[in-house]
């Protein structure tokens, strides 16, 4: 897709939509090499648009808004356990993802740790189609598909207060006046 080389000014985006689920993917284009009617797509952009090498596609000329805001939620919780997960988000997807669209899963293979991660873009700001190249980008995270949420201790249950030893306590008889501590204290251990 687009390259380091490129200025954003000088990159032309693309939306490739598969009419039959009307989904599509926003992308830069490499070259303009193919014969009419053809267009080479990236086997991962086939996988997202559920479309076969031959089949028909729509493509549009898209004008991305620069983005503010993105909401990710990553499929493993693995991923924001990561040492630095916003720095490794950032490099991977100015090279991979120069444009996202919200409600597309993208992948993010981080090869240091020989590792692939699918993240879902649950939300994008200004715009549904928005450009992260050069731009202060505020990125909020979603819990991950597989969280499993800690469980709380459950507190003393009536049968647990049943097996604690019985505590002898004779309050001093001052009238009907209760005194609070007034019971006869126990050392605990032995001496």
């Amino acid at each position: 897709m687009a390259g380091d080389l490129f200025n954003e000014n000088d990159i032309m985006f693309f939306k490739v939509i598969n009419k039959q689920i009307e989904f599509g993917v926003v992308c830069s284009v490499q070259d303009f090499t193919a014969s009419p009617g053809i267009c080479h797509v990236p086997y991962h952009i086939m996988e997202d648009l559920a479309i076969t090498e031959g089949e028909n596609v729509e493509i549009e000329k898209v004008f991305p808004a620069k983005g503010t805001y993105v909401k990710l939620r990553p499929h493993k919780t693995a991923f924001i356990e990561m040492a630095n997960p916003k720095a490794i988000l950032e490099k991977i997807m100015c090279k991979d993802y120069p444009v996202i669209t919200e409600g597309q899963t993208i992948t993010i293979n981080y090869k240091d740790l020989g590792k692939v991660f699918s993240i879902d873009l649950l939300e994008t700001q200004p715009a549904e189609v928005i450009s992260i190249i050069d731009t202060d980008l505020n990125v909020e995270f979603g819990e991950p598909l597989d969280y499993i949420a800690p469980t709380l201790p459950s507190p003393l249950r009536d049968s647990a207060e049943d097996e604690l030893p019985a505590i002898e306590s004779r309050p001093i008889n001052r009238g009907e006046e209760f005194v609070p501590f007034s019971g006869r204290g126990y050392r605990l251990g032995s001496k």
